[in-house]
């Protein structure tokens, strides 16, 4: 009778073969891992051998400003030639003067004989200031804008110029080391997270 229940239990099956799938995503996040490696190292090579070779081959602002005088100086300025100057002639371009009449006294009567409010006058007043105060300040502007330099007026005209591209974003914020530190996390955490889905 032990024979005959031993009989009928089930052999024992042999163990899964393990997934490819899991192999594969090893293997594309091990060659993401080595390019991210790589990128890393060409960025310390460029910032520490490429770029302070160029630098160093660049001449700097003083020697470009000395040079600029050196050529300034050496550089031969054409004499002035001498050309004859015309004689003026005289030409009458205006009539001569005529004689005026004498000036009539015409009496000038008032438009609105009544007197304003108190209301109006003070509303007008305040007014009028504001408008002197608005032409006192155009007026100070205009001449701190202006510059004598040797004898002649020159207006300097205040231009808008982009000094730098804006600083605003995410990428601005953390910058490029951010970036790549946060991809390599990321990174780390989908390996760890299919290891322990397979356990």
């Amino acid at each position: 009778m032990i024979d005959e229940i031993n009989s009928d239990l089930p052999e024992a099956s042999p163990p899964p073969a393990p997934r490819s799938g899991n192999r594969s995503f090893v293997l594309i996040a091990g060659i993401l891992g080595a390019l991210m490696l790589l990128g890393l190292i060409a960025m310390v090579y460029y910032a520490l051998v490429i770029l302070p070779a160029q630098r160093a081959a660049a001449p700097s602002d003083v020697q470009l400003t000395q040079t600029a005088v050196a050529q300034a100086t050496n550089t031969a300025s054409p004499s002035p030639t001498l050309s004859a100057t015309p004689s003026p002639t005289r030409t009458n371009t205006s009539p001569p003067p005529t004689a005026t009449s004498s000036l009539t006294n015409t009496p000038i009567t008032p438009i609105f004989t009544d007197t304003p409010a108190p209301a109006t006058a003070t509303v007008n007043a305040l007014l009028t200031q504001a408008a002197l105060a608005q032409t006192q300040a155009a007026t100070q502007n205009a001449a701190t804008s202006t510059a004598t330099a040797g004898g002649t007026a020159a207006a300097s005209t205040p231009t808008a110029t982009a000094s730098a591209l804006p600083q605003s974003g995410f990428a601005e914020d953390v910058g490029a080391p951010g970036l790549l530190t946060m991809a390599a996390l990321l990174v780390v955490i989908i390996i760890l997270a299919r290891r322990l889905r397979t356990v």
